[in-house]
C-alpha cells in the first residue's frame, strides 16, 4: 500500500472520529442539562415526602433506570472513540 493511501486512510479514521467525538459531546451537554433538572425535580420531591406516591416511587426508578441505560451509552460511546483513537496512535 502507497504511502498516499495509509496517509488518505488515516486522515479518513481521524476525521470520522473527530466528527463522532464532537457529536458525543453535543448529545453529552443535552443528557447533562436533562440530569441536572432531574436533580432539581428529585430534591423537590425529597423536601415534600408526603407527596411520594407509590406512583411516583416508580416514576423516579423509570427515570433512574432510563439514565443509568443512557450512561452505559456514553461510556460505550466514548470507549468505541477512545479505541480508535489509540489504534491511529499506534499506526504512527
Amino acid at each position: 500500500m502507497s504511502d498516499s493511501t495509509t496517509l488518505q486512510g488515516y486522515e479518513a479514521k481521524r476525521a470520522q472520529l473527530a466528527s463522532e467525538s464532537l457529536s458525543l459531546c453535543d448529545d453529552f451537554n443535552k443528557f447533562s442539562d436533562e440530569c441536572s433538572f432531574l436533580c432539581d425535580a428529585f430534591a423537590a420531591v425529597a423536601r415534600e415526602p408526603e407527596c411520594i406516591t407509590p406512583e411516583t416511587s416508580e416514576g423516579i426508578w423509570y427515570v433512574c433506570y432510563k439514565l443509568k441505560i443512557r450512561i452505559r451509552g456514553y461510556r460505550d460511546q466514548i470507549d468505541e472513540v477512545h479505541k480508535g483513537l489509540q489504534a491511529l496512535k499506534l499506526k504512527q
